[in-house]
């Protein structure tokens, strides 16, 4: 194969962001109820573009440099595309949106770019991790420059689809004082992959990280019910007390893991801090993609992803008493992708619509047809209501948003439920303490925003 020539490099790589920023302006601009031919014809553009840096990633990878240095060395630059407009219909809420071209990675083939955040220094400062591992700080002031933090995390991942492919990379970010904690899809084994979190006290020069922890098993490709990472991979986290973090798991399309006992995929996890042991707190999980605690009435509300169909927000209160059972894959209000799956099969994974008839907790709130479902965070500090975010890409299923819903004063039911349209695939959210600003990232066009309470 003929080699890709250092000075026909940055030819090639000012082709393939013309084609990134044409192709997410047209995206972000479609509806998709009337224009699908066109989103599906620009979505195959998208993953032509993906495929095109990924080629060039590999040259970099193999010679241990990142293309990443080459686009932007120092920072991560956003621009300003709107500010302090009105959200929707929530008059006490402002949005203001800011654009990048500096990240180069997705998550998924129909966004253009994807990142996680989370607050620091006392609500005063983000920072920002790619799918693809980099990171950076920014100041909430001023967000139209991320300086990068370099890191070891090259070191630590050694998987080179890692930094190239969308079925594995960076889940989650969680800030903790001075800690800085990044869960992510590894290679544990050749074929087999496993969830890993990686810790180090946050250096604005480096972050020198160290591996936390990491699901003793490991999912093999080569299962009868199959394998997909990035629809399957859990990995969110967030701190339940000064000795506990929580953390989610997927079942990377393996199913019957997630009611097996001593398995630890398909579950919600308690790990403490300190002996880095972790005790299942729930399982039946298919892909849970948002993941609070309420410290102030004990209680997890989580979402995840359903099959065709079936996006859950499931409650948990009083976790630690008991290990609640939600059902997946025996009982789901979606269903398969695939009509022709084996007998065997659709018997370890029937998706029997009620949870409550075979014993289940029931989701407080389902959606069908599915919205993409991602992050939950709390509006107020009673933790009485909620924005969801929504990935997906139909309108008319209302994905590409925010979801708002209201639990009753006993927190066990929805009681309140409306869908704002952004146009965007919500990919993470993280709130302020004060419940006063949100920050997003918004992958269909590779953006962050803020929203404020007025």
């Amino acid at each position: 194969m003929k080699k890709i020539s250092i000075i026909g490099l940055p030819i090639i790589l000012i082709i393939i962001l013309i084609i990134t920023l044409i192709a997410g302006h047209k995206i972000n601009k479609q509806n998709s109820a009337s224009k699908k031919k066109e989103i599906f014809n620009l979505t195959q553009q998208l993953q032509s573009k993906n495929n095109q840096i990924s080629i060039v990633q590999k040259y970099f990878l193999q010679r241990n440099e990142n293309i990443n240095d080459v686009i932007s060395p120092n920072n991560i630059n956003f621009s300003e595309i709107f500010k302090d407009m009105n959200l929707g219909d929530f008059n006490n809420y402002s949005i203001s949106k800011y654009k990048t071209n500096d990240v180069l990675f997705n998550a998924n083939i129909k966004a253009v770019a994807s990142a996680y955040v989370d607050f620091y220094n006392n609500d005063n400062e983000i920072i920002l991790v790619t799918y693809d591992g980099i990171l950076a700080i920014g100041k909430l002031s001023n967000l139209n420059k991320f300086k990068k933090i370099r890191s070891n995390i090259t070191n630590l991942v050694k998987f080179e689809d890692f930094y190239i492919s969308d079925q594995y990379g960076v889940k989650d970010i969680l800030i903790d004082n001075d800690l800085i904690y990044v869960s992510l899809i590894t290679e544990k084994e050749q074929n087999c992959f496993n969830l890993k979190i990686i810790k180090s006290k946050i250096n604005k020069e480096f972050l020198d990280f160290e591996i936390f922890y990491e699901t003793p098993q490991c999912v093999n490709k080569k299962n009868e019910h199959g394998f997909l990472a990035h629809q399957g991979g859990g990995g969110r986290m967030v701190k339940k007390d000064d000795n506990s973090i929580l953390l989610t798991t997927g079942e990377f399309r393996n199913r019957p893991l997630a009611q097996d006992v001593n398995s630890e995929f398909g579950k919600i996890l308690n790990i403490d801090t300190v002996s880095k042991e972790a005790k299942i707190i729930s399982i039946g999980h298919r892909n849970p993609q948002g993941l609070y605690y309420s410290k102030k009435h004990d209680f997890i509300i989580s979402t995840e992803h359903g099959p065709k169909g079936g996006d859950e927000i499931n409650l948990n209160i009083n976790p630690m008493k008991q290990t609640k059972n939600f059902g997946w894959p025996i009982s789901s209000y979606g269903e398969h992708y695939y009509k022709n799956y084996s007998k065997e099969i659709l018997e370890q994974a029937p998706l029997n619509n009620s949870h409550k008839d075979y014993g289940f907790t029931e989701p407080v709130k389902y959606f069908v047809p599915s919205i993409g479902i991602s992050e939950i965070v709390p509006l107020d500090k009673n933790d009485t209501e909620f924005f969801v975010g929504a990935m997906g890409s139909e309108i008319v299923e209302k994905d590409l948003g925010l979801h708002y819903i209201l639990l009753d004063a006993s927190k066990k039911k929805v009681v309140d439920h409306k869908y704002v349209l952004l146009n965007e695939r919500v990919r993470d959210m993280a709130v302020s303490k004060d419940r006063k600003t949100i920050i997003l990232f918004l992958e269909t066009s590779g953006s962050l925003a803020i929203i404020k309470k007025n």
